[in-house]
Order: C-alpha cells, then sequence, then structure tokens
C-alpha cells in the first residue's frame, strides 16, 4: 500500500484524502519565488514587546522559508486541479493585468484610481477569491451551500446577505493572508465584525461574514461578480479602487504607517494620564 504522505480533509469537499500543496494565491498570480511564514503569535508579541517594535518591522523574527511561493497543503487533488482550471487561470489574467497597469501607469501607494478591464470573466474571479478564502480556514465555514457553490463552477447561488467580499489593490511590500478573524468593540459587542483576508501583490480582498450594517469595509465590493454566467465575459469599471501598503499582520487594518505611529503615541499619551 502506498503511503499517504499528506492526509487531511480537504476544506473544500472536506473528504478526507491526500492533500495537494495549494499555492495562495495562484502561483502565475505573483507568488512563485521564496516566502518567509511567520508565527501569527510571534508577530503580535513582537509588536507588544519591550523593543517597541513596529508592526511592519519582521527582521530577525524566526519563521519558516517556503520555497516556489506560499502554500499549504489544504485540498486535495481532485478539488485543487478543478478549481486551478476552472477559476484560478481567470485571476491569474487578472492580476497580470492590474501588474501591468500599476507599473505603466505609475499607480501610487495611499491613492484610489477608476479604471475598466476588459475580458475579465466575473463569477470565474469571484470563485477564485471565495475559493482562497477556503483553503486558509476549514470547512467552508460550515456552510454546505458555499461548498456546493464553489464545487459546481456554473453554481451562482451564494447568500450576499451573509457573505460580503471587498477588493483593493495592494502593493509588494509585505503579504497578510488571515484566517477568520473578529474584531470586537468592547462598548458595542453587537457590531463585531467577522473578517478573512488575503492580500498579496497586486490584489487584496477580504471576506466578512455577517457584516454589521453600519460597518464600512474598506475596498470595493464586488458580490455583483456572482450574478454572472461562468462562460460570461464582460468589461468592468472599478471606481475608486484604493491602492494599498499592508503595515501590520492584523486583518483589515489598512492604516499608513503615519497612523499607527500616531495611534501608538496617542495610546501612551492615555496611559501617562
Amino acid at each position: 500500500m502506498k503511503a499517504v504522505k499528506h492526509p487531511g480533509h480537504c476544506r473544500l469537499c472536506g473528504q478526507l484524502k491526500e492533500m495537494s500543496a495549494e499555492h495562495i494565491p495562484p502561483r502565475h498570480a505573483f507568488n512563485s519565488t521564496t516566502v518567509k511564514v511567520l508565527p501569527y503569535n510571534d508577530v503580535l508579541l513582537s509588536t507588544c514587546g519591550e523593543d517597541d517594535r513596529m508592526p511592519w518591522d519582521i527582521q530577525g523574527l524566526n519563521g519558516s522559508l517556503q520555497q516556489g511561493g506560499y502554500k499549504k497543503y489544504c485540498l486535495c487533488h481532485a478539488c485543487n486541479n478543478n478549481t486551478g482550471q476552472w477559476y484560478m487561470r481567470s485571476y491569474t489574467d487578472l492580476a497580470k493585468t492590474i501588474h501591468q497597469m500599476i507599473k505603466n501607469e505609475g499607480l501610487s501607494v495611499g491613492s484610489s484610481y477608476s479604471f475598466a478591464i476588459k475580458d475579465i470573466y466575473p463569477l470565474r474571479v469571484y470563485k477564485a477569491m471565495m475559493t482562497l478564502i477556503c483553503d486558509v480556514n476549514y470547512d467552508c465555514f460550515g456552510d454546505e451551500s458555499l461548498r456546493q457553490f464553489l464545487l459546481s463552477k456554473t453554481d451562482k447561488r451564494i447568500n450576499i446577505s451573509k457573505y460580503s467580499l471587498y477588493m483593493f489593490l495592494v502593493s509588494a511590500q509585505m503579504p497578510r493572508i488571515c484566517g477568520l478573524s473578529a474584531k470586537a468593540n468592547i462598548y458595542h459587542p453587537e457590531n463585531t465584525v467577522y473578517v478573512s483576508e488575503i492580500a498579496s501583490y497586486p490584489i487584496g480582498f477580504a471576506l466578512y461574514i455577517d457584516k454589521p450594517k453600519n460597518y464600512s469595509p474598506f475596498g470595493l465590493n464586488v458580490d455583483a461578480f456572482a450574478s454572472f454566467d461562468y462562460d460570461e465575459k464582460c468589461e468592468i469599471k472599478f471606481i475608486g479602487m484604493p491602492y494599498l501598503n499592508i503595515n501590520s499582520q492584523f486583518p483589515a487594518d489598512y492604516r499608513s504607517k503615519k497612523d499607527i505611529i500616531e495611534c501608538i503615541k496617542s495610546a501612551e499619551q492615555l496611559t501617562e494620564d
């Protein structure tokens, strides 16, 4: 009997199988170079330590090197192959187009841009993003309808009142990949925000689950992508798309370095008072 090197439950179909290495994002979408993977707890502790390390300062932190891009053993071979053929090629094409736009137009981080991109398959791109989010979480959030939505390439049935997907442009400064996290307000716990995010040059996107009505996420909502047919190709106009640096490993934190420093000074002042 052949030994199973990477057994596990596929995060898409849920079956116990041999897992394959899934690139997150796709390898040809600028995820092919050696990356250093840092344990989240170590990053968190380092930013709260006595050395006053800033969230973007990861020099000297222990981590593991991954050659050939960031990847996880999270999908079975069948799901990896299917989603790669069905969705990831369209995502990669979009990433390459955006890369050329950033390069040719000289886009500046911290600004927002409006532009149109032709020949996009919106449903395929949407499903690629949702698949990648499921790669870094477990069991499709326990939602069988979401699982079926991703396992059937033509299925358009997605609960957009529960799932809200937002997109933005992101620089190559520092990637951020976060499983489902909670941003809580201790004074208003009913406004807790649940978000999972993947931000890796040149595209960032965040999935909000049961987003509070009074919460306005950063980026452009792309839920309308799910209303297109699988083979429907069109031109998409993006209005006011932000282009960001990632300066911390805290999910949905889009503050500039200046803003972070000012927040730290304000907190220190309150402590002294």
